[in-house]
């Protein structure tokens, strides 16, 4: 096995553990359990569990990024990309216990270094957001805007899902699209 592929295998070891227990109560002697690997490996490939959990979220933004890239290569519907969002919730659930980990980590982290992680994933997934919004409402400002507020009702949909199976993510999204919609609309004849 080269080097690459230990180094994988412990970033995807460590996402699953740190998503099943959570960064405090997880150990590398966990994760090194889970890759298959001796413990004293991990500690060649990362000088901590911080680091790890870093090179896992880096991994993570890179994956997503490469699928947005994919998918701005073709027209895609703001229907279209507002329910791919939605079906992270349903089909990878671990990626929002993800998130909400390292969002809590981040808050309480006393020396900031993950806060400004959080706060660098957020803006990033603010950026991402706000391109092909300013292409609908013609405002950077105001894309910008939306942006946050879009991301502030994927997280907390997502949420409500993940701690409660009864909750209709469904309708609350056809919702999110009509308002959306009502938005852009209003957007476009003030221009």
């Amino acid at each position: 096995m080269s080097t690459q592929d230990k180094r994988k295998r412990l970033i995807d070891a460590a996402y699953k553990v740190f998503v099943e227990k959570g960064y405090v109560n997880a150990s590398i002697k966990d994760i090194a359990n889970e890759a298959d690997i001796t413990s004293g490996l991990v500690h060649y490939y990362f000088k901590n569990k911080e680091e790890l959990l870093l090179s896992v979220q880096d991994e993570i933004q890179k994956h997503y990024q490469r699928q947005y890239d994919r998918q701005s290569d073709g027209a895609v519907s703001h229907e279209e990309l507002l329910f791919e969002i939605k079906s992270r919730v349903e089909n990878n659930p671990d990626w929002y216990r993800w998130r909400y980990e390292i969002y809590s980590l981040g808050i309480k982290n006393g020396s900031g270094h993950l806060e400004q992680q959080v706060a660098s994933i957020l803006k990033d997934g603010r950026d991402s957001l706000s391109k092909p919004l300013q292409q609908l409402v013609g405002n950077s400002h105001n894309a910008s805007a939306l942006a946050s507020i879009l991301l502030a009702c994927f997280d907390g949909l997502a949420l409500q899902k993940i701690v409660d199976d009864e909750f209709d993510i469904d309708h609350s999204y056809r919702l999110l699209i009509e308002l959306f919609g009502l938005y852009v609309s209003k957007s476009n004849s003030v221009i």
